[in-house]
């Protein structure tokens, strides 16, 4: 009874129970290596095979929480008990070489360290128990089981022998349905798509996550932080006042997708995931720039190295047949099960002078190093592994070789990460004459290190033949706070730096070389600028982007961009400015002004030609007062006074 109640006392007993010597146990020498492995394998798969489910449903059932965890899907049913199998198989390695110098059961000993395991994974996986909590939950439990194997000890080599081929079939049938279920439904779709138009050119829309215009140099910055897209802009258009309909990622990729505002695609944070998909539930139905692609025949796939907030689980998979979000190396799939969650949460937020990175470094996991803010939101350090745009890369150029439809135009959205917080770039890459390190300097090696991929990715069209019938549009879902109004990282504030992003337009013999637009424009224009370059019917709400290099006296009527927040704490910081975790607000550029309205706090009126770092409201002063009135009117009239 003193170990079922107490796991502290459990604990004692069990490091007395099981080393306790017995004439008539196994000794390590004994042991039978078939033994060793059947337990071994048993333990390890159905631990994984219920860690698997487990992470999928507790992910739902979690999801407020969605910035704060790092998440799955169906391919963890197979990865967990894979990943698990080797962790367990390392375990008893070390158990065995023990066994050789200590006299016990080895086959006990290993059961019972192996059931540890199991259950502190079980309890771990609901993210309902502090660390602390399940280890010693799962010690207790593991004394009481230790009694029953002592009483049992010569039938668990026998159960595991047994179980070991029905587990194996459960993993095989796991991988078989995840993985050949995708790969069918896959070519199914390709198959079931209607032909294409006569050499219908290719769409690649890349979007540089975090990207804040003025740290491009094709738009002024001192630095040469971007040469490529400065020669695709030179060959192209390129939008000098591009602006984001939000300030995040989530939000944001919406509005590229569908052509909509946030307040009319409705998907301003995350939502439940409905139990049998999102479907056409997300996004209020309204059609997306894949789905009106695929209607004209063209294979659609994503590739996002955004594991948070651009990918199937959030509702934005519509109209994409193949999308790429998790598990793009081992390294990833590894922390995305629950021991290698563990791993992380210990040992990547460390420094990279600790002990543990120095060894990892040295025995060539660098990619487990390369951080990323995936699961760590609102906690400091990083979990995840950083997906880089060289993955993306290689991951679209795989599908454009190898995928289903290989004669079909496609379209590719792409998504980098190189540019977002933490800054910086992979260890091994050589770094930019201005690395002094401080947060600025890392920003821009990020903006660097994209760069160079997006020319990569260029040159791999033309070695392909694809360059001359490819659409690239060039992007980023928000800028960056970093210092400006005392504010870091984004999704705060609708400042300029926040929302100013750049946009380039390539698409030789259909586009102007070398034009420069000045008039703002919303990057939500996208959706429909494509289709209208495509010569395909109307979708997509708003006046088209060509209408300003075909009919630059159509500047003035183009509408002004809008862009909105809700009540968020996304990223909580003490500010001396009203931001998004005060209450909702609202912005509206115009030529010469930026109107922002806040719910608690009321408006502040920008010169944004004059005044870029917008340290100056003029919303008190008598021509300021009088132009924030009509640009408010304006916009509860475009936003249906969607604000409370």
């Amino acid at each position: 009874m003193l170990a079922e109640s107490n796991p502290l006392a459990g604990s004692a007993i069990l490091s007395i129970h099981i080393f306790e010597p017995s004439n008539h146990r196994q000794t390590g020498s004994a042991s039978q290596p078939s033994q060793i492995l059947s337990i071994t394998v048993s333990f390890a798969l159905t631990a994984g095979l219920v860690e698997g489910p487990g992470l999928l449903l507790f992910q739902r059932l979690n999801w407020r929480s969605w910035g704060s965890m790092t998440h799955v899907a169906k391919p963890i049913l197979w990865v967990s008990p894979l990943v698990d199998l080797v962790l367990f198989g390392f375990v008893a390695v070390l158990i065995s070489l023990a066994a050789r110098v200590a006299r016990f059961d080895l086959a006990r000993v290993l059961a019972v360290a192996l059931s540890f395991l199991a259950i502190y994974d079980w309890l771990a996986v609901t993210s309902w128990l502090a660390p602390w909590s399940s280890f010693f939950l799962a010690l207790g439990s593991t004394a009481v089981l230790s009694r029953k194997f002592g009483q049992r000890e010569t039938t668990i080599p026998g159960c595991c022998r047994r179980a070991m081929p029905w587990l194996l079939a459960g993993w095989a049938l796991a991988f078989i349905t995840v993985e050949g279920g995708a790969w069918i439904s896959e070519r199914n779709a390709v198959a079931g798509l209607p032909h294409a138009a006569e050499k219908a050119p290719n769409v690649i829309v890349i979007v540089v996550d975090t990207l804040r215009a003025d740290h491009v140099s094709s738009h002024g910055y001192a630095r040469r932080t971007s040469p490529e897209i400065d020669r695709i802009a030179q060959q192209g258009v390129l939008f000098e006042n591009a602006i984001a309909a939000t300030s995040w990622s989530l939000p944001s990729h919406a509005s590229l997708l569908t052509g909509r505002y946030p307040f009319e695609h409705g998907m301003q944070n995350v939502e439940p995931m409905p139990w049998r998909g999102w479907g056409r539930s997300s996004l209020r139905g309204y059609p997306t720039l894949g789905e009106v692609l695929e209607q004209h025949g063209y294979r659609t796939g994503a590739f996002s190295a955004n594991r948070v907030y651009f990918t199937r689980n959030v509702g934005l998979g519509r109209g994409f047949i193949r999308f790429e979000d998790y598990f793009h190396s081992p390294a990833d799939a590894f922390v995305r099960t629950l021991f290698g969650r563990e791993f992380a949460r210990i040992y990547l937020s460390r420094s990279d002078k600790s002990l543990v990175r120095r060894l990892l470094r040295r025995a060539g996991f660098s990619s487990l190093l390369d951080r990323d803010t995936e699961g760590w939101q609102n906690n400091g350090g990083a979990r995840g592994v950083r997906k880089r745009a060289s993955v993306v890369n290689d991951e679209l150029l795989r599908w454009i070789d190898s995928g289903p439809g290989r004669d079909r135009p496609f379209l590719a959205f792409l998504n980098y990460m190189d540019a977002h917080d933490p800054y910086g770039i992979p260890a091994d890459y050589p770094k930019p004459s201005w690395d002094h390190r401080s947060d600025t300097d890392n920003y821009d090696a990020g903006i660097s290190y994209a760069d160079h991929y997006i020319g990569l990715l260029m040159e791999s069209l033309r070695q392909r033949g694809l360059s001359g019938n490819t659409l690239v549009v060039i992007t980023s879902d928000h800028g960056e706070s970093l210092g400006e109004h005392g504010l870091h990282y984004h999704a705060s504030a609708l400042y300029w730096e926040l929302i100013h992003v750049p946009l380039v337009i390539w698409f030789p013999g259909h586009v102007p070389a070398g034009m420069r637009i000045a008039t703002p424009v919303t990057n939500a224009a996208i959706p429909s600028t494509i289709t209208d370059l495509l010569a395909m019917e109307r979708f997509f709400p708003g006046p088209t982007l060509t209408g300003l290099w075909k009919q630059p006296e159509s500047a003035s009527r183009c509408p002004h961009p809008l862009a909105e927040l809700v009540e968020n704490n996304i990223n909580p910081q003490k500010a001396t400015v009203p931001v998004a975790a005060d209450g909702p607000m609202q912005s509206l550029v115009t030529a010469d002004w930026q109107l922002i309205v806040q719910q608690r706090f009321g408006e502040q009126l920008y010169d944004w030609k004059t005044d870029p770092g917008e340290t100056n409201n003029l919303v008190a002063t008598p021509e300021g007062r009088a132009e924030a009135d009509k640009l408010r009117l304006e916009l509860k009239a475009r936003t249906r006074g969607s604000m409370p």
